[in-house]
């Protein structure tokens, strides 16, 4: 299983900024769920829906577990470790700036790993180093699946362990609208590498750009 989450965009930004990857998506047959809208104006009351089934109660700072919504409620990845699945959840960013993704404190196999570097040399563009941000999520990710999934290696000792990744881009999140076009090549020739024969894909986001000169026009409010 692997789900691909944008943070933040909409469905117009979609194909204004990943036209390649929405083409592949189109050739691939991927089916898209229409009128499924947010629940909250920011990610922590929607990424609490989207990985728990439940709305959040208490503001997006309140993710804490399956109390946090006032009724018994599980992580996905938890699930699909208790079923057996490596995990792995990751953002190409340093989470240190980020109350809510610090609150979900995800019990997976594979992600914490990546916290620190992320911190390490964090900047605008998302740039670690000379390469992007999402550029390492996505070699992470990579050797993650080879590793549990096979691929073009042998697999190694855990190659018939199921896999469950959670991938978030953030690269989007800022004022002009243009860096997530960065993305566009980079999640292209991934998708295209993914197992798909054998894996399920979700590729969404959790809601459209909420800040900035555009967020103040009409169709930055439809957005």
């Amino acid at each position: 299983v692997l789900t691909v989450l944008i943070d933040p965009l909409s469905r117009e930004q979609l194909r204004r900024s990943l036209p390649n990857t929405l083409s592949l998506l189109d050739e691939l047959g991927f089916v898209e769920f229409e009128r499924y809208t947010v629940v909250g104006n920011n990610s922590g009351p929607n990424q609490s829906a989207l990985y728990s089934g439940l709305p959040l109660l208490g503001g997006r700072d309140g993710i804490s577990g399956s109390t946090s919504h006032g009724r018994t409620s599980r992580w996905l990845w938890d699930r699909f470790r208790e079923e057996g699945y490596a995990t792995l959840k990751g953002e190409d960013i340093c989470i240190a700036n980020s109350n809510m993704v610090q609150s979900m404190a995800p019990n997976t196999t594979h992600g914490e790993q990546l916290y620190r570097m992320f911190c390490f040399d964090f900047d605008r563009p998302n740039c670690l180093g000379g390469r992007m941000a999402a550029e390492h999520l996505v070699g992470y990710a990579e050797q993650f699946m080879q590793a549990y999934g096979g691929g073009d290696g042998d697999g190694g000792t855990d190659a018939r362990t199921p896999w469950a990744a959670f991938l978030s881009f953030v690269d989007s999140h800022e004022d002009t609208s243009t860096l997530v076009s960065y993305l566009d090549p980079l999640l292209l020739a991934f998708l295209q590498r993914v197992p798909l024969a054998e894996t399920v894909v979700v590729f969404l986001a959790d809601h459209g750009l909420h800040y900035g000169p555009s967020y103040r026009s009409g169709a930055g409010l439809r957005e």
